[in-house]
C-alpha cells in the first residue's frame, strides 16, 4: 500500500495496522494535500493525526489528535495553522508546552502568591477575602489569557450598584485592583507574561475619613465606655480612644505583652510590621486593672470563647455612643478613636514629629493628614499670620 496519498476518510477508515511484529511501533501514511500531515496506525488499529516540520534547522513534531475524534477537515486545519506558526518563528510545540504548564489565576494564587504573602504581609488573610469574593470570573482563566479588560471588568463591576448591594467604594475596589497588579508582577517575573493589570487606573478616593472626636466628645466616649456593662468591650473602647492603636493592636494584647512595673504596653508587630511600645498613663493602668482576668485565657479583653480575645464589639460601641450624644454616630468608627487622638494632641501643641512617633507612622505624610483634620488648629495658625501683620494694614491710609 502507497504510504503517501491525498487523505480522505474512507482511506483512513481501510490503513491497515501495523504488524504485530513489525520493529516499529505504528505505521506512518502521509497526506499529499497538507505537507507534514501524517496519520499513523498502530497495531492494535488506533489512528492519530501529527505534523512533521523543521524549525531552526531541526526536524520535530506536534500532536494533533486521534481519528476519528479528530475529523480529517479539523485536522488539516490545525495542521495549517501549526505551519503558519512555524513560517512565522514560533514553535507550536514549545508554545503548547508552556501553555500546559501555564497556571490558572486561582492556582498561582493558591499556590504561588498566598505562600508568600503569608510570611511577609500581616494581611495576608484580606487578600484571600479579596480574591474570594470579587476575582471568581477570572479565577479558572490560565494566567496568559487574563487581559486588561477582564481586570477593569472587575472594577466596573464592584463600581457598580445592583439589586443587592450597593457600589463599593473606590477604596475598596482600588484595593482589589492593587492585589491583581501585585500578582501580575509577581507572575510576569516568574511566567514571563505581561503584567496586564498595570494598564487599569486605580479610581480616584474621595472617601477619606475626616471626622474626628474633640475632647469633649472623646472624654464623653470613655465614661461612658467605662460604665458599659461589659468590662471587656468598655475597657477596650475607653483604652482605644486613650492609646492611639489601631483596633487590631490593641484587641489582640495578651497580658504578657503588658508590663505594669515598667507602665509600657508592648506590640510585637506593628501594621507597618515593627515592634512598638506604647506608654502607659496612670488612667490606662486604672483601667487595665479594672478588667477582670479569665482562667486559662491569656488576652487582656477575653472574648466569650474559651482562650480567645473579644470579636470587634460593634453593637457595644453603637450603644456607648448613643449615651455619649456623639454627633453624626455613624462617622465614628473604631479607627476615628486613632485619628482623634493624633488630631487632639496636634491641636493642644504637640509637634508634629512626636505625634509621628506615638502613632509608629513610618513617613511623617501619613500623620500630617491628621493635622489637618484640626479646624481649630488651621483657625490658630491664620490668626497668627494675621496677629504677624497687624501694625502693617494697607487699607489704613493714615499710616
Amino acid at each position: 500500500m502507497k504510504k503517501k496519498f491525498k487523505f480522505t476518510t474512507t482511506n483512513l477508515k481501510s490503513l491497515p495496522c501495523n504488524p504485530i511484529d513489525s520493529p516499529s511501533t505504528e505505521l506512518e501514511f502521509s497526506d499529499t494535500d497538507v505537507t507534514g500531515l501524517k496519520c499513523l496506525s498502530g497495531k492494535t488499529g488506533s489512528k492519530r493525526f501529527l505534523l512533521r516540520y523543521q524549525i531552526n534547522g531541526k526536524k520535530t513534531s506536534i500532536a494533533i489528535g486521534r481519528f476519528p475524534d479528530v475529523d480529517l477537515s479539523t485536522a488539516r486545519k490545525i495542521a495549517r495553522q501549526y505551519k503558519a506558526e512555524v513560517a512565522q518563528g514560533s514553535d507550536p510545540k514549545k508554545a503548547r508546552e508552556l501553555s500546559q504548564k501555564m497556571p490558572t489565576i486561582g492556582d498561582f494564587f493558591n499556590n504561588t502568591y498566598l505562600p508568600l504573602a503569608q510570611k511577609r504581609k500581616r494581611t495576608w488573610k484580606d487578600d484571600v477575602q479579596r480574591f474570594s469574593y470579587h476575582c471568581n470570573s477570572i479565577s479558572f482563566l490560565r494566567y496568559d489569557e487574563l487581559t486588561a479588560n477582564h481586570v477593569m471588568q472587575i472594577q466596573l463591576s464592584m463600581n457598580t450598584a445592583t439589586k443587592h448591594r450597593n457600589a463599593y467604594a473606590p477604596a475598596t475596589c482600588n484595593r482589589v485592583i492593587a492585589l491583581l497588579k501585585t500578582m501580575g508582577k509577581l507572575a510576569s517575573q516568574l511566567l514571563d507574561i505581561p503584567n496586564v493589570a498595570e494598564r487599569v487606573a486605580l479610581l480616584p478616593e474621595d472617601n477619606a475619613r475626616t471626622r474626628y472626636c474633640d475632647v469633649r466628645e472623646t472624654k464623653q466616649i470613655i465614661h461612658a465606655a467605662l460604665s458599659y456593662h461589659c468590662k471587656s468591650s468598655g475597657s477596650f473602647i475607653a483604652l482605644l480612644f486613650l492609646m492611639r492603636c489601631r483596633e487590631s493592636e490593641l484587641r489582640l494584647r495578651k497580658w504578657a505583652d503588658i508590663d505594669l512595673d515598667n507602665k509600657v504596653m508592648r506590640i510585637p508587630r506593628t501594621k507597618n510590621g515593627s515592634y512598638h511600645i506604647v506608654y502607659l498613663s496612670e488612667l490606662m493602668i486604672d483601667i487595665l486593672n479594672n478588667i477582670p482576668k479569665v482562667t486559662n485565657n491569656p488576652y487582656v479583653f477575653p472574648g466569650q470563647k474559651i482562650g480567645k480575645p473579644i470579636y470587634r464589639p460593634y453593637y457595644a460601641f453603637e450603644v456607648i455612643k448613643q449615651r455619649a450624644n456623639v454627633d453624626t454616630p455613624d462617622e465614628v468608627v473604631f479607627h476615628t478613636a486613632r485619628h482623634s487622638v493624633a488630631s487632639n494632641l496636634i491641636s493642644n501643641g504637640m509637634d508634629i514629629s512626636s505625634v509621628q512617633k506615638l502613632l509608629n507612622h513610618r513617613s511623617i505624610e501619613s500623620t500630617l493628614r491628621y493635622a489637618k483634620l484640626s479646624e481649630g488648629k488651621q483657625r490658630e495658625t491664620s490668626q497668627r499670620l494675621s496677629n504677624l501683620i497687624t501694625d502693617y494694614n494697607p487699607l489704613d491710609n493714615s499710616k
